[in-house]
């Protein structure tokens, strides 16, 4: 592939022989994307001009793992990367596990992101339990409750390329990434599951990560759950979080 694509190279021959089905076959920025014809539209197409976002979070120290089907797409993603450094400085030190001086490992919880679309998303999915946590853990202190779990909280996509809505779904198994993360979770992730020291969170394509049974440390979403991904304190994968916190769900 030409121009300034962000693909890793055992996934390109897969990419590729698709022509443009899969990817937007012309790099762009933020100005060009703005510009081009796909701005505005609803693409099930891979923007693979923007970082690709495999896994998020300090996954050597993070307990809490939710598990996601792909990075999802808004424009916020093309300014944050292109005209925002700071951003893009952090998605890079994401993808290297660099997180020294770094107060919120999990960038999307960091308020100074809270411009971004990824940060509204996992606010907005997490604020009740946040909240439950600030008011058990930090006498009432929100800001030091997102701290906290930005530091215990790490996610892993099983595609990991964004895109507005996702229609790859061959992809899943021939996909060489793909199948990395898979074996990441299955071999790494399920040993601190069975042992009781990690929690994972399947909220989407529950039959590609193949886990099997859920468990309480191994929450698996199906059905309507899989729509919304909700993780608030009532719902298994926030009753999940709170558990970790040691904090009775019955709260709630």
């Amino acid at each position: 592939m030409s121009g300034r694509f962000f693909v890793h190279p055992d996934d390109e021959p897969v990419l590729g022989r698709g022509g443009d089905k899969h990817i937007h076959k012309e790099a762009v920025d933020f100005e060009s994307y703005i510009r081009s014809e796909h701005f505005g539209k609803r693409d099930s197409r891979f923007h693979t001009s923007l970082l690709p976002i495999p896994y998020g979070g300090d996954l050597s120290r993070a307990d809490i793992f939710v598990l996601l089907l792909n990075p999802g797409f808004s424009h916020a993603d093309y300014f944050g990367e292109f005209q925002m450094p700071e951003f893009r400085k952090r998605l890079e030190k994401n993808l290297a596990q660099n997180f020294e001086d770094e107060e919120f490992p999990f960038l999307w919880l960091d308020p100074k992101f809270s411009w971004h679309s990824g940060f509204v998303w996992w606010e907005k999915k997490l604020r009740d339990v946040v909240m439950m946590i600030a008011e058990a853990k930090y006498d009432g202190s929100y800001l030091d409750a997102l701290r906290d779990l930005s530091r215990r909280l790490a996610l892993v996509e099983l595609v990991p390329y964004h895109s507005s809505h996702f229609n790859g779904h061959t992809l899943i198994k021939s996909l060489p990434s793909s199948r990395a993360a898979k074996r990441y979770v299955a071999d790494v992730l399920m040993r601190g599951v069975r042992t009781g020291e990690k929690t994972i969170i399947v909220t989407r394509q529950e039959a590609a990560w193949d886990l099997g049974e859920p468990t309480e440390n191994c929450v698996i979403y199906k059905g309507g759950l899989t729509r919304g991904a909700s993780l608030g304190p009532t719902t298994p994968g926030g009753a999940a979080i709170l558990r970790k916190f040691n904090i009775p769900p019955s709260s709630a």
